[in-house]
């Protein structure tokens, strides 16, 4: 509490451009903080996890109320109240903090709030290579500064938990003091932290620790992996499953149940829970006592003990007809929610990014995340209390970045769980409003970007002509498992007939062209805007303006790449169309080369290629950087055109790893 007393006095100084008055009797700004009760006669009584800020007037003097139950909410609203003077937290590395030389007071003030969720906070999947990776799970003095700043990020914007993977290739013992040393920080900051790690070896795709090696050991491997894990002092320890993978039902609640059992004997202070995967793939549906079940809702036959994490992913919610991994929406994933809580302790994990091919690392900005984690917030938190049942115990967003806009996902989901009643444009609002004068027309623009992103990306389906691919992708796709919704491959326009071509043809391309004609708009409104701001605004509004307009080459690049291929599959001629996508592609070089300055982190870190502990060598913004998902669409094209087969197999020999 003290550390963010401190830290609150300091962001005040800031923007009130001096030292502050310290008489309470004299000053006439007065910030008074407290979890005494006697508080509530001046900004009326709180929830038990929520907090309570009012403005009061006293003659000449002004009261700036916040009123707590607890230590934790009352930190929760202090720094909402320095948000509600006009600063903004938005990313852990970067944020925006108006220096005006004087305070700038609502003329009024009354703000309560009450949380949706008891657990607020960030996995950040650290088997990708994304910024903070070295930050977590790399020694060292910078890193650790990393990491601080994470968790205070976390505390600044309402939340109070934060766990990431922990991976086999890393080296356990010259990382111990690095990991204590971010669990003690933030346990000294009120956040909790958990550890994430794979249950059996079997099915650990991408390096992560697991608690069994040999099947034939589980009883003594399990409690030897837990208290392994223990030597530093996790108020979490979450498993998974895999991902495409099943096994023996009766071995993996046996295996779960003993884990379970495990930590809440010997570790009472610690959670342990597993992640509900998704997969609607035949070897994932299994007879379990006569029924046809999914293999990753078999934890909720579980000892009740164990903590069910239910997940999805990507762009995709709980409620809209579309997902992905061949599900035609993850209304299961929901119906498990509604059906568990209750009876047992449920949290949420969903994406605010993807990466592998899908957005952040073609490049693309894809704020229809915004509203997929709106939907999900404010929907469970109405039909759980509408079905008069508990909350959810947690939400903990699955981040895979924050680059290109992504951070706006985490930090505005954040935001959401403290007032999961209010519409999304309260929030696209409060993102608008860190831009002052400027803050309506920037939140109006968003809207009309999401809603666009909804349109067209969303509700035509063209979203998999923005995200990329890979030799992996292809792999799967030949072998019937879907990473993200694929594109019509190129070759298929010389299998169809004429009749289907133009069915294509106006489904799609008319479409892709239709959605950059409205979507160019939208950018120049970004553009015409953000030339009014000043030097202190001018780089998150440039992030909004690469962003969209990236998004905008890569809908037309992907149409003249397609054009191109069903000119000659008409025995016309292709070359004007690729020469445009070329150019396009070069445009998209120069958005790319513009953005990358402003990365919040050393440049090396997140697009050079260099061995590190996770299964991808070089930072995750590699492929965004070379544009290789453009790239190879267009080698994959010119092929067509020169063969008329699919490429199947040289698409293949190209991983984008280059």
């Amino acid at each position: 509490m003290a550390l963010a007393r401190d830290d609150v006095a300091g962001y005040l100084r800031r923007m009130a451009g001096g030292p502050l008055a310290t008489d309470a009797a004299s000053a006439r700004l007065v910030v008074r903080a407290s979890t005494d009760p006697s508080l509530a006669a001046l900004t009326g009584a709180p929830s038990e996890r929520g907090f309570k800020i009012a403005r009061v007037d006293d003659g000449g003097r002004t009261v700036l109320a916040v009123h707590a139950a607890s230590d934790a909410a009352l930190v929760h609203g202090l720094y909402a109240l320095l948000e509600e003077l006009g600063a903004r937290f938005f990313h852990p590395e970067q944020e925006l903090i108006p220096e005006l030389g004087a305070l700038h007071i609502p003329r009024q003030l009354a703000i309560g709030r009450d949380p949706a969720f008891a657990v607020r906070g960030v996995q950040l999947h650290l088997l990708h290579p994304t910024e903070y990776f070295a930050s977590f799970n790399e020694p060292g003095e910078q890193h650790l500064a990393e990491a601080k700043r994470f968790i205070d990020w976390l505390v600044k914007t309402g939340q109070n938990h934060v766990q990431w993977w922990l991976l086999e290739t890393m080296d356990w013992e010259a990382w111990l003091p690095h990991g204590r040393a971010i669990v003690d920080y933030a346990h000294s900051r009120g956040v909790t932290a958990g550890a994430v790690v794979q249950l059996w070896g079997g099915s650990s795709l991408q390096h992560a620790i697991h608690l069994v090696d040999d099947e034939a050991r589980w009883q003594t491997e399990i409690p030897a992996g837990i208290d392994a894990l223990m030597a530093i002092p996790w108020d979490v320890i979450e498993v998974g499953l895999g991902e495409f993978l099943s096994g023996d039902p009766q071995a993996l609640l046996d295996w779960m149940n003993l884990a379970t059992d495990h930590v809440a004997t010997r570790w009472p202070g610690t959670d342990f829970t597993v992640i509900n995967h998704v997969g609607n793939y035949e070897n994932l549906w299994i007879d379990w006592k006569g029924e046809r079940t999914f293999f990753y809702h078999l934890p909720g036959e579980a000892d009740p003990r164990l903590v069910n994490t239910v997940h999805t992913l990507f762009f995709f919610d709980l409620y809209r007809p579309w997902a992905m991994y061949e599900h035609p929406d993850f209304s299961l994933q929901r119906e498990f929610i509604q059906r568990e809580v209750g009876e047992r302790r449920v949290r949420y994990q969903p994406e605010s990014a993807y990466w592998v091919t899908a957005d952040v690392d073609v490049p693309a900005f894809l704020p229809e995340y915004l509203l997929a984690r709106w939907t999900d917030i404010h929907g469970l938190h109405r039909d759980l209390t509408l079905a008069g049942k508990p909350s959810l115990e947690g939400h903990v967003m699955f981040s895979s970045g924050h680059e290109w806009g992504y951070w706006l996902t985490d930090y505005l989901s954040a935001k959401m769980m403290w007032e999961p009643e209010q519409p999304l444009e309260r929030f696209l609002a409060h993102y608008g409003g860190g831009y002052g004068a400027c803050g309506d027309e920037i939140g109006g623009t968003l809207g009309a970007l999401v809603d666009h992103q909804t349109r067209w990306l969303f509700d035509a389906r063209l979203v998999p002509y923005v995200s990329g691919e890979d030799a992996t992708d292809d792999a799967g796709y030949l072998i019937g498992i879907e990473t993200h919704p694929p594109r019509v491959p190129f070759q298929q326009l010389h299998a169809w007939s004429e009749p289907e071509r133009a069915t294509f043809e106006h489904d799609v391309l008319d479409a892709l062209a239709e959605a950059v004609r409205e979507l160019t708009p939208i950018r120049e409104r970004f553009a015409r805007t953000c030339g009014r701001v000043d030097e202190t605004l001018a780089p998150w509004c440039a992030e909004l303006v690469d962003g969209t307009e990236i998004v905008e080459l890569r809908l037309q690049h992907s149409e003249a790449l397609y054009r191109g291929v069903l000119a000659s599959a008409r025995g016309g001629d292709a070359a004007p169309h690729f020469a445009r996508a070329a150019s396009l592609r070069d445009d998209a070089r120069e958005v790319v080369a513009r953005r990358e300055p402003h990365y919040r982190f050393p440049l090396g870190r997140l697009v050079e290629s260099y061995q590190n502990p996770t299964s991808y060598e070089h930072g995750y913004l590699r492929q965004a950087h070379t544009l290789c998902f453009w790239e190879r669409q267009q080698e994959q094209a010119s092929y067509v055109v020169e063969y008329g087969v699919g490429p199947a197999l040289t698409a293949m020999q190209l991983t984008c790893q280059q």
